[in-house]
């Protein structure tokens, strides 16, 4: 059974995250739900806290999305239970 919640989330921050996982074809739910599935299952945040080891953090997150839109470094899922499934979630 799925329950809705709200969370808040700084507007730039949901533009920029709107646009890159809509070049995975996903939502905005769908990223949560992928993101707290994958936390369930390693029992904690699924990615290392760390600091950015680069000079410029705002010019490497730059290239990065210029790479998901010129289709560089990616991998493309024709629906987000396949790239769950990729997942193993």
């Amino acid at each position: 059974m799925k329950v809705q919640t709200t969370v808040r989330i700084e507007d730039s921050v949901l533009k920029e995250a709107k646009e890159i996982f809509s070049c995975f074809g996903m939502t905005i739910s769908d990223a949560v739900n992928m993101f707290l599935a994958k936390s369930v299952l390693e029992q904690g945040l699924p990615f290392s806290v760390t600091l950015p080891q680069t000079e410029n953090p705002s010019e490497d997150l730059a290239k990065r999305i210029a790479n998901l839109k010129n289709g560089k470094n990616t991998e493309d899922f024709s629906s987000s239970q396949e790239l769950f499934e990729e997942l193993g979630i």
